[in-house]
């Protein structure tokens, strides 16, 4: 299933904030090339989320509270799955369909 590019945000910041931070490192964690590690770092370097160190990467505080929000996104989404499986359960819903 292919990511969205916010589930490629969502994914280099949690990368970096567990100190996978150089480019190297978030290109093999992550799963991007080249290209789009360099494109995507430099739009969150440009929103003032990451910031370029001696060749590493560190989140802002703007990035540490952007990615709080998603954890807490993320964290929501699956209590709305698991809410929504137990509706179907309750009320016989085909997922085929």
């Amino acid at each position: 299933m292919r990511r969205n590019k916010e589930e490629i945000i969502a994914d280099i910041l949690e990368a970096i904030d567990n100190k996978i931070n150089r480019i190297s490192s978030i290109m093999k964690n992550v799963n991007l090339s080249a290209s789009l590690a360099k494109k995507y770092l430099k739009m969150l370097m440009e929103n003032g989320l990451i910031e370029e160190k001696n060749g590493e990467y560190i989140l802002t505080e703007s990035g540490r509270k952007v990615l709080e929000q998603i954890r807490d996104l993320r964290k929501l989404e699956v209590e709305l799955a698991l809410i929504l499986n137990d509706l179907r359960k309750e009320i016989k819903i085909d997922q085929s369909e």
